[in-house]
């Protein structure tokens, strides 16, 4: 759907409780930003290598291979393919819109978004900086959360992390004021590769709008997987069918405008 010209890798990191704040701990990704002249990609990386794989009868044979070794012999489980979060941002595609794909636990999802960049306050006198360039600050309320950003005006480019945009420089780190979610920049290269448009094909996908996507996944978080899974079970299955663990999270989404 484009060419990308630029390559970022950011680490992406959430709170497990925002209840219990000190006691939480990191759950950490890594996601892909490809920058090209109309579009951009956001996608984690692992999750996108792991369903490549997936689709490859030859590398799935061998993946279940390498797990079926003893486990003095097998390799590290984190450093081979498996599926993180199944969130793919497509920006300004279709021109003027975005394409979301994304999961309630296996239910995948597809649905459009406005592309609309925040409404940014620059703190020009506030400087940082990162992977040695030096960054400016800028802060903005987005769907119920409020940010703190660091974008670099060397490289002009209009595109950050998820969905943040509108800045006169690449986004390079994103905090929400309350310190639940980071997004930061640990690698940039420059590229010329194609930005893929993918639908799994060992997926099925809904399609669905944003806020109903939201409400949703709140709605799993909060009864947690097992009664999520029995309500949306098929006609016939019964509750034994499903073995019962904790609660739902207790953390909140990163858009709370549902």
């Amino acid at each position: 759907i484009d060419t990308a010209f630029l390559k970022c890798e950011y680490k992406t990191l959430y709170y497990t409780d925002t209840l219990k704040f000190k006691d939480a701990i990191w759950m950490p990704d890594e996601f892909i930003l490809q920058v090209g002249t109309c579009t951009s990609k956001y996608y984690s990386k692992k999750t996108d290598d792991y369903e490549r794989m997936r689709s490859d009868p030859d590398a799935l044979a061998a993946y279940d291979k390498l797990l079926r070794l003893p486990k003095g012999e097998r390799p590290n489980l984190s450093t081979l393919p498996a599926r993180y979060g199944a969130l793919v941002i497509y920006n300004n595609y279709p021109e003027g819109k975005s394409t979301i794909h994304d999961a309630v636990f296996m239910d995948y999802y597809i649905f459009e978004d406005d592309n609309l960049p925040q409404q940014w306050t620059i703190i020009s006198d506030s400087v940082k900086t990162i992977l040695g360039y030096t960054c400016q600050k800028a802060t903005c309320s987005y769907r119920g959360r409020n940010y703190e950003a660091w974008y670099n005006p060397d490289l002009p480019v209009n595109a950050g992390p998820w969905k943040f945009s509108g800045l006169p420089g690449l986004i390079m780190s994103v905090q929400d004021t309350k310190g639940h979610y980071t997004f930061e920049i640990k690698g940039l290269m420059k590229v010329k590769e194609p930005i893929e448009y993918i639908e799994y094909s060992n997926r099925k996908y809904s399609h669905s709008d944003r806020k109903t996507f939201l409400k949703t996944n709140a709605k799993s978080l909060q009864i947690g997987i097992v009664r999520y899974l029995e309500a949306n079970a098929p006609k016939g299955s019964s509750s034994s069918d499903f073995k019962q663990t904790g609660g739902g999270a207790k953390y909140d989404l990163l858009e709370r405008d549902y």
